[in-house]
């Protein structure tokens, strides 16, 4: 292996939590603006307000992109709804300044979703590289 993908990979793992009373208090317009995509289409909106999480987290945007595989499943039961978030990057830094920008921390605009959800808990986990199927912590003084 060559390169950053032979020095492992990073896991960020979140569970986010809807306030869906603040929901369905939002027209269908307003929802599209906060996430950015039509909610019957899923297309994304070329008009899409800075506050948009899909511009909010838009990984080319960023002056050194920011790509990460991310993926998401939503949860709910009798009390609560959400989603299960994990992201996976070379680095920790490009999932951290995803959520500075979700935040508002750069240029004072928070992301619109927001206003409905929150994460509740989150974690990093560390995945060595693999060499011949096994981990390889050699660079490690493993």
């Amino acid at each position: 292996m060559h390169g950053e993908s032979s020095r492992g990979s990073f896991v960020a793992v979140q569970r986010w939590v809807h306030d869906l009373d603040a929901v369905d208090r939002l027209t269908v317009a307003a929802r599209a603006a906060a996430v950015g995509r039509d909610p019957e289409t899923d297309v994304e909106l070329a008009d899409a307000p800075a506050s948009a999480h899909v511009k909010r987290t838009a990984q080319e945007s960023f002056e050194s992109p920011a790509f990460i595989v991310r993926r998401s499943m939503p949860y709910g039961g009798i009390r609560e709804h959400g989603l299960n978030f994990v992201a996976f990057g070379e680095s920790l830094d490009r999932f951290e300044r995803q959520l500075r920008r979700m935040a508002g921390r750069d240029d004072g605009v928070r992301d619109g979703i927001l206003a409905f959800t929150r994460a509740v808990s989150g974690a990093y986990y560390f995945c060595p590289p693999l060499r011949q199927g096994r981990c390889d912590l050699s660079a490690f003084g493993g």
